[in-house]
């Protein structure tokens, strides 16, 4: 969904190019012109894309890796099948059966997208700076933004499993188990029995809400041994070995490896998140002080679970800040200028700081696979405003001053523009019809922020490009000097 929300707006920006050439241009040759025009641009937003996808690559989470090269190679092949396959096609089309049609310049779509751009040009200024303090705001409060943590909550809640889950948990008062794997080089030498025994008791008593009950050969020999009134026993090794030895072959696989000197140890836990547990496993991690000869390591599931979401949870937002800088070089370079970057960018720093303060005011607790939104936000915008600002420099070249250039780019690409904002967003929101929460939340949640970052590149950025530009910022360098100096209100003063 997500390669087809985004890599389609390549396809629906060549053919509106090609139509735009023929029915307003009247260009006889409109695929040359189109390619020409329109070829470049997407190289550019390509390479946005690939950079903003790329910084998935310094997630610590494989599969979110993996995920980051698989984007950056899709929208490549994309980017080469859009401009090679449409073209070709419409080449054909145009030589059989010429587009006849009228000028969509005054339709719905394209005077929405001319007006949303309107706004008086003073507030650029406010813009600038409303956009970048909503950032920064955004950034202060990623840390108090909660992650839904539980990985019950994660998965389809009427399936079978969870509501045999639940009743198993209301039950027992438990939903999972915390290992201990130990290692020794004599798992029924005295020494050995003794540390399981001591520190799995002393554990229940540090945890008692969380850890409920201990389970291995030395504590149930010490379990059998408790008798009410009676003194204390220490299990002894001998005791130990006798259990095992008399156990089913089942039990003596499950709970000790003696040729390979391995022992396990579990606690039934208590219901609780993945944060509640990382609590729990990290102050075991500390307490542990086996004697010589052995080892105690926390394993299973759980402390993997509790691995991951503190990989997700580590670099999640610089994930997104990594994107926004890589984007932002890569412009800088590109386009040769810091302030056609910063340009391109304002729509995507109101997008991801908005998000992470209306998240942060309605106390909303977001699914960890937040962490790849962000890339896939820079990537999908960037594309948008690159092509706006690449567009309106296109114009300025053509003679037309900065509001005259802004209102004709929103007419001539406006309806292109909004199908394509359409089509981005339904292909990220349609992962919010999953009936996974762990993928509903996230669609949800990077649609919300794909859809302020395009109302954005639609409303904030124009003005934006024209004050800028009344002052030569923005089409310096990109068009001829005389013309530059001609059609620039702050220059023509000089």
């Amino acid at each position: 969904p997500i390669m087809l929300g985004i890599g389609i707006d390549y396809a629906i920006q060549m053919h509106a190019r090609v139509e735009e050439e023929v029915l307003i241009d009247r260009d006889p040759h409109p695929i040359q012109a189109t390619a020409r025009s329109l070829g470049p641009a997407l190289l550019v937003v390509t390479f946005d894309a690939i950079f903003a996808f790329l910084a998935l690559r310094f997630a610590k989470v494989p599969m979110i890796r993996d995920f980051g090269l698989l984007l950056a190679v899709g929208i490549a092949v994309i980017c080469l099948a859009s401009i090679i396959l449409p073209l070709a096609s419409l080449g054909i089309r145009e030589y059989r059966s010429p587009t006849t049609g009228k000028d969509y310049r005054d339709g719905f779509l394209a005077q929405l997208t001319v007006k949303m751009g309107r706004l008086p040009i003073w507030l650029a200024p406010i813009f600038a700076v409303a956009s970048f303090a909503v950032f920064f705001g955004g950034v202060v409060v990623e840390d108090h933004i909660e992650l839904q943590s539980d990985p019950v909550q994660w998965v389809n809640q009427s399936g079978e499993g969870i509501t045999d889950y639940r009743y198993v948990e209301s039950e027992t008062g438990s939903g999972s188990e915390l290992a201990v794997f130990v290692r020794s080089d004599d798992v029924f030498s005295q020494e050995t029995i003794d540390f399981v025994d001591t520190f799995a008791t002393e554990q229940i008593e540090a945890h008692p809400q969380e850890l409920l009950t201990a389970s291995s050969l030395p504590t149930t020999v010490l379990y059998l041994l408790d008798v009410p009134g009676g003194s204390f026993v220490q299990p002894r090794a001998e005791d130990v070995r006798a259990a095992y030895e008399a156990a089913p072959s089942d039990i003596q696989v499950s709970t000790v490896n003696p040729e390979a000197g391995a022992l396990n140890l579990v606690f039934r836990y208590g219901a609780g998140t993945l944060e509640d547990r990382a609590v729990v496993v990290d102050q075991i991690e500390q307490s542990v002080s086996p004697p010589d000869g052995v080892e105690a390591t926390p394993s299973g599931l759980a402390v993997v679970g509790v691995g991951l979401l503190e990989n997700l949870v580590s670099n999640r937002a610089q994930l997104t800040y990594l994107a926004i800088a890589f984007v932002g070089i890569f412009l800088a370079i590109r386009l040769r200028s810091i302030t056609r970057s910063l340009l391109s960018l304002v729509p995507v720093v109101i997008a991801v700081g908005a998000t992470s303060l209306v998240a942060w005011a309605l106390g909303l607790k977001l699914s960890p696979m937040t962490a790849v939104g962000g890339p896939l936000v820079v990537a999908a915008c960037t594309e948008f405003t690159s092509l706006m600002l690449l567009r309106f420099v296109e114009e300025r070249g053509r003679g037309l001053e900065p509001a005259e250039a802004s209102d004709v780019t929103a007419a001539r690409t406006g309806r292109a523009f909004i199908v394509s904002a359409c089509t981005t967003m339904a292909g990220v929101a349609v992962i919010a019809t999953s009936s996974l929460p762990l993928l509903r939340d996230f669609g949800l949640v990077v649609a919300m922020n794909v859809a302020v970052a395009l109302l954005s590149a639609l409303v904030v950025l124009p003005p934006l490009l024209v004050w800028a530009d009344q002052r030569g910022w923005v089409s310096k360098r990109m068009i001829p000097d005389d013309v530059l100096r001609a059609t620039t209100p702050k220059l023509k003063q000089r």
